[in-house]
């Protein structure tokens, strides 16, 4: 992920973009938590993806083990 992108600078530039960008169908407040809500689940959405590719990995770990130790008996 980059880290650029998730600056205070950048957020706050961005938040007034989408602010300003869909002031014709929401107010300010809307839009500010409307972006909040997209960004935040976003983040969430990547550390739960990167976490399921953790476990799975770890379970190819564990199963190779298993199967590689039953082969040494």
């Amino acid at each position: 992920m980059n880290e650029q992108l998730f600056t205070t600078e950048r957020l706050m530039s961005n938040f007034r973009e989408y602010m300003q960008q869909n002031e014709a169908y929401m107010s300010k407040i809307q839009a500010l938590n409307a972006y909040y809500k997209v960004v935040a689940g976003s983040i969430l959405a990547d550390r739960i993806a990167k976490n399921a590719d953790l476990i799975v990995r770890m379970r190819h770990l564990e199963e190779a083990y298993q199967k590689v130790a039953q082969e040494t008996r």
